[in-house]
């Protein structure tokens, strides 16, 4: 898990560095729930693009792939429109 979460901070910055109109925000709460919430937000009016919230205490079989491959194709300048 660490590494994935570790590569998924580094693409992060890379999509706030590469895009001119989108960052990522990526939040994390530590309580029984383990609420791990990364998104994807407008730059100008801070508005959600992509959400995904997930509790890591009850979901120890996340797909960490898909949400490396959601920032991959937003840096990529898939939606930067």
């Amino acid at each position: 898990m660490e590494e994935n979460l570790l590569k998924i901070f580094k693409l992060a910055d890379m999509l706030n560095e590469k895009q001119s109109k989108i960052y990522a925000e990526i939040e994390y709460t530590a309580d029984n729930k383990k609420k791990l919430q990364i998104s994807i937000r407008a730059k100008d009016t801070y508005r959600y693009i992509e959400k995904c919230e997930v509790q890591l205490a009850n979901n120890p079989l996340l797909k960490w792939n898909n949400i490396i491959e959601l920032f991959e194709s937003y840096i990529g300048g898939v939606s930067d429109e």
